[in-house]
Order: C-alpha cells, then structure tokens, then sequence
C-alpha cells in the first residue's frame, strides 16, 4: 500500500484557530472508563463525509491529571471528511511532538464499514485495515509512549484548511458509524492472535446496547473548537454505534441547578446584591442575581443548565465589586491543571437536581448543607426523599400559624408558599 511521506508536527500549530464558541454544530464522544497499557484495539467502521469534521477511533492518556504535556501519550486513526481516499494514522508525544501519516486507500472510508486496528507494544505501533499490514512506527519516540491509555471515539469539526479544509456547515447532518470495538491484551508467547500471536482477546462489544459499565458519555465537552459534545447524539441502533455532527441547538436537555454563597462574614448593604457568572451567561457580571429572602447570610439562585460542565465566579455589585473565586490550585478550583481559578459543577443526564457546594465567602469551606438547609426540610417522614407522604403531611398542617413542624420558610405560617417550596423540590433525594 504507498504511503505519503513521514513528517512532525506540533500540537499547537494544528488548533491554533481564531474561533472563541463552541456553537457551530454539536457532536458526539464516548470513551471506556478503563484505560490500557499496550494491546490491539480494533474497530469496523464507516467516517462522515464533508469539509471540517474529522471522525475518530483512537487512544489518548485521558487520566494525565496537571502532568501535561510531559505525560502526553495518543494514537490515532483518523479519517477527515474533505478526503475520500485515505486515512490518517498519527501518534503523539511528550511536549506536544506527533508523527503523522496519511495512507492513500482504494475505498472511500465515508461510504464503507472498514476494520481498522491498532497494535501497541512498548517500542513499537503498528496500524492495520482490514487485517492488512497499513503502517509501523519504530521511531524514537515510540518509546515514549508509556502510560496507560483508554479507547476514544468522537466525531467533531475544525475549519483547518491545510489539515481538515474550510468548515462547511452545509454537510450537517452526518454520521459515523461502528459495528463493533474489540480489545487484545499484549500476551507476548502466550497469544493467539494478532502479530507473532501476542494478544490475546479480552473484550468485545457489538454494540447491542450501550454497555454504561463500559462506556463513558462525554456531555458538554467541547474540542475543535466549533462543536459541542452531546449526549444525544450518541446511540445505538440495530447493533451499531453511531455518532452524529449535527447544527447546533440551544435547545438541549437542561437540569436545575442551585447555586450559593455565604456572604454572612461580611458587612453588606442593604443595596448590595451578589451576581454569579460564567460561561452560561457569557460572564455578564450583574445580569444574574441571587437572592437572599430570609436575610440568613447565604444567596442562593436555581438556573436550569444543559448537561456537561459548567464554571463560574461570584461578585458584589458586578465585576467592579468584591470578586469571589478559589485560589489556583486550590481544593475549589474545579480544573487545578488550567491558568484560570473558578468554581465548577458537573451537570449529568442521571440525576433531577444538582446542588452546588455553599462556600464561605473567600475559602474554600463549605459553610451550609443544602441536604439539611434546604431541600430536605421538607422531608418530613425522614425516608431520605421528599415524596408524596411529605406534601400529604405538609397539607394535613395548612393554616397552621405559629410554632409549625412544616413551616418551610420559617415565616410562621403554613401557606401555599411552602406548598409551593416542597413542589420544586419533590422528589429531591436526601442522602
């Protein structure tokens, strides 16, 4: 099979790119919770066609933690939609060195469901289609690529134009299709399969369902940097995995999430007010207030947020204000390992309602419990939800005034307002 010559690239020259939003399309990722150290990985399956959108099976150290770029490790196949004659197979080093090279096919890899293999072993990567021989590595630097690695596929856009060509929209929708993932333990003269019979097969998933015990699915994250991953646009049908690249869509899956801060430490006015901000409201400054009815101290907002991850700081009067956020580092950062100190939560498809952690204003101490402060008042018959058994006993009390065991907001009065509050938290666990 002839090949195009052998070159090295840096990392950042491939994604330096002017685009600041995620917003052109949304995309799909899935990756195994488990990572490997050496193996064959295999895949059969058929690319998306179209200028800008790249489809992928690959291996990538996704547990590298801050030890980036010197514990990078990556090998890739990957098939770009601008051409429908080849395949790009790479691998990525320490201090963002990669080789790459582009293997001219007889088939169109976006019209046909193909085998593709990976072999790694300590010193050297080899890369198969359809059980033939495509290329090897032996350089120097395969020695380099040391720590253990899980198994990726995603489908995403860039508009490169030397690698990937001009971003094209117009090739929205699309998919890329897989029939099956298999992985082979690197067993050197006890295999049974693969180079030498070095591997031995440990799994195989043709994708009869998607096996959650196996498979993570990446919400929110972003890459390219056009496309948002989404949960949505990975499924499975009749046996194949399929991930889509459509338009993008504000209207997605949301989950409330309530946000607070105790700000009891400090001599506020009575005109001061405290505003979140972050990337869900493009870091207004004082377009999203909080609210601190009972005046204990701790402003609180619930904001409904679409699945995946979210940061965010907390200011007095805006950005001209007091700014709150964790020291970098910090056990508050929510990403330690980048140049910027904010607060995270991780919204998932797998609960109803999230709860950020209540921090004390300029610490990272969690000064209230909203399972005890908040939702859970309400949970009346202490079963660890609130449920039906906790509004009937709410409204067997309704009208009582004074000293009320269901008195929720504390205002000495069992009225529709606590109707009200244990409605938008029913069925709030309390564990």
């Amino acid at each position: 099979m002839k090949k195009t010559a052998l070159f090295i690239v840096l990392l950042f020259s491939i994604f330096k790119v002017d685009y600041a939003q995620n917003d052109e399309c949304d995309g799909a990722a899935i990756r195994t919770h488990e990572a490997y150290l050496y193996g064959r990985f295999e895949t059969k399956m058929k690319s998306t066609h179209g200028s800008g959108i790249v489809s992928s099976f690959f291996l990538y150290n996704w547990d590298i933690g801050c030890n980036w770029p010197e514990e990078n490790n990556e090998i890739d196949i990957e098939m770009t939609g601008n051409l429908d004659a080849s395949v790009q197979f790479t691998t990525h080093h320490p201090y963002q060195t990669s080789v790459t090279e582009i293997v001219p096919t007889s088939f169109n890899p976006h019209e046909v469901m193909v085998d593709y293999a990976i072999e790694w072993e300590p010193n050297v990567v080899r890369w198969f289609i359809d059980g033939e021989l495509a290329l090897e590595q032996t350089h120097n630097f395969i020695t380099q690529l040391e720590f253990p690695m899980r198994i990726f596929m995603n489908l995403w856009a860039v508009s490169l134009p030397t690698w990937t060509g001009e971003w094209d929209p117009s090739a929205l929708p699309g998919m890329s299709k897989y029939d099956y993932v298999r992985y082979y333990e690197y067993t050197p003269g006890i295999g049974n399969y693969g180079t030498s019979n070095n591997y031995s097969l440990v799994w195989e998933d043709e994708f009869d369902y998607l096996d959650d015990d196996r498979w993570d699915v990446d919400e929110g994250g972003n890459v390219g940097p056009l496309c948002t991953f989404r949960a949505q646009n990975i499924n499975v049908i009749d046996g194949e995995l399929i991930l889509s690249i459509t338009e993008f869509s504000d209207n997605q899956i949301t989950k409330p999430v309530n946000f607070g801060v105790d700000v009891s430490a400090l001599d506020l006015q009575t005109t001061d007010v405290v505003y979140i901000n972050g990337g869900f409201n493009s870091w207004c400054g004082n377009c999203m207030p909080l609210t601190d009815d009972d005046g204990d101290g701790i402003w609180t907002l619930e904001y409904e947020l679409p699945l995946g991850e979210h940061q965010y700081q907390y200011a007095i009067n805006g950005w001209g204000g007091q700014i709150f956020h964790p020291e970098l580092g910090s056990s508050c950062d929510y990403n330690p390992c980048d140049e910027w100190t904010n607060f995270g939560v991780l919204v998932e498809e797998n609960e109803d309602v999230f709860y950020a952690p209540i921090y004390c204003w300029g610490s990272c101490e969690s000064c209230s419990n909203w399972s005890n402060d908040e939702a859970c008042l309400a949970d009346f018959d202490d079963d660890a939800i609130v449920g039906i058994s906790d509004v009937l006993y709410l409204l067997s009390q309704f009208g009582c005034v004074g000293d009320c065991d269901v008195d929720i907001t504390n205002d000495l009065h069992v009225n529709v307002t606590d109707v009200l509050q244990i409605l938008q938290v029913f069925g709030t666990s309390c564990i």
